[in-house]
């Protein structure tokens, strides 16, 4: 096949060069040696059209270098959809939300733990000194808030009053003149039959507890002796609990709280041993049993409890039998914070404290008389020494505390958490946290 005279293409079969038009019957010019063509001089006409060539070949070339480059360019500024989805969202906003100098609220589900981090500190510091929710701020914390405390008017009206008998009706103990007897189970339960409601059953279960009690030494009184005879327990330990109503156990009376086994309710009251017409003072009054308990032993007792449902129950129970025992209704009742005692009718002969805690509240310290003695659970919330403290003032004015472990080391309980009004104890301790 003929190639084209100028460029060298191949001819097409009419002749005609399809690069640079030479057609058949054109003049060609005469050849130049090969060798000469490419190393030496080229003709005018030749050299021009070969340099357009190799000029629009080079425009071609930089063309496609930019659009490619052009291409990538605009590939390296997307974003990269895949890795960018699965980047988690809280290492983007988090950051933001921190360095943002008023955020918007959090979402309810990261506001939840952050509450829940707070509620432990000093609680109610402002409102509510000296009260602590379980191991939150440090002893030296709260001592101090305790300098401060709630005034006396701050107390009084959070406290509620159930019963505050009038003097006019006091009933004396002391004029009591008949006692059933105590020498044989037998005579004990005829004379209680006949002058009493009080079911023989329990009477024969309370006799054989009592027997136990005199045994062991949890009593040593013959006061003490006659008082746990003459109170129905049955009649404060709800009626879930009458079969084992007089085992030596604590029983759930609801609320949280229980009534403490007869064992040791007999021990405490026997080491407080109160008079006829000294004061008593009980924080706890929980079931009853423990203030009917000291109201055959005293005229004047006060007892305080915090729990509202539990208060009302037992007052109930209260007027329920003070026809039958009307000594009862010599009980002071209300319904408040037992921390701050009851400075109104301080100072007290007897204070008895049936809740665990691990120091001495001072209020109650401060309403103690000279000469009078405390019965109080001592210690962490997994085991209290139960103390009897007997406070005395010298002639300079100091007081001088003397502490006796009523067990003797041999034994500790343990009892419910001296709860505070705001929901938290009283303790102050780290053994304190929940």
């Amino acid at each position: 096949m003929a190639s084209c005279p100028n460029c060298g293409f191949d001819l097409t079969p009419a002749g005609a060069c399809p690069v640079c038009g030479f057609g058949q019957g054109s003049k060609a010019p005469a050849p130049a040696p090969a060798v000469a063509a490419s190393t030496t001089t080229d003709t005018p006409g030749r050299g021009s059209k070969r340099l357009v060539f190799v000029l629009g070949g080079l425009v071609v070339c930089l063309i496609a270098v930019a659009v490619v480059g052009a291409v990538v360019v605009s590939r390296s500024n997307k974003p990269p959809v895949a890795i960018a989805a699965a980047q988690p969202a809280p290492v983007v906003t988090t950051p933001a939300i921190a360095a943002d100098p008023s955020p918007a609220p959090a979402p309810p589900v990261q506001a939840q733990p952050q509450q829940a981090q707070s509620a432990p500190q000093l609680s109610q510091g402002a409102q509510q000194p000296g009260v602590a929710a379980p191991g939150t701020a440090s002893v030296n914390e709260i001592q101090a808030a305790q300098k401060i405390g709630p005034s006396a008017a701050q107390r009084a009206s959070k406290a509620v009053d159930l019963h505050d008998p009038a003097d006019a009706s006091l009933f004396d103990i002391t004029k009591i003149t008949a006692f059933p007897p105590t020498s044989d189970e037998e005579s004990y339960v005829k004379w209680m039959v006949e002058h009493t409601s009080q079911s023989e059953k329990y009477l024969r279960e309370r006799w054989a507890r009592a027997q136990i009690t005199v045994q062991r030494r949890h009593i040593t009184h013959d006061r003490i002796l006659m008082g746990f005879l003459m109170t129905p327990r049955e009649w404060f330990a709800r009626s879930y609990n009458l079969p084992k109503v007089y085992d030596n156990t604590a029983l759930p009376i609801g609320y949280g709280q229980t009534i403490s086994g007869p064992d040791l309710v007999a021990r405490m009251t026997d080491y407080l041993d109160p008079g006829p017409d000294q004061k008593v003072l009980e924080i706890g009054t929980g079931s009853g049993y423990q203030s009917a308990f000291l109201s055959q032993l005293s005229n004047h007792v006060y007892t305080i409890e915090i729990v509202k449902q539990l208060a009302e129950e037992t007052n109930a129970i209260y007027i329920a039998h003070t026809k039958e025992m009307p000594q009862l209704g010599n009980i002071h009742r209300r319904m408040a914070d037992g921390y701050y005692g009851w400075p109104e009718f301080a100072p007290f002969d007897r204070i008895i404290v049936t809740a665990g805690i691990d120091h001495i509240p001072p209020d109650l310290l401060k309403e103690l008389k000279p000469g009078g003695i405390m019965v109080i659970p001592i210690g962490p919330p997994t085991g209290q020494t139960i103390l009897k403290i007997t406070k005395e003032v010298d002639a300079s004015g100091n007081v001088v505390l003397t502490r006796e472990d009523i067990y003797h080391g041999y034994a500790k309980d343990i009892f419910v958490p001296f709860t505070a009004s705001n929901g938290g104890t009283h303790y102050l301790g780290d053994s304190g946290k929940n």
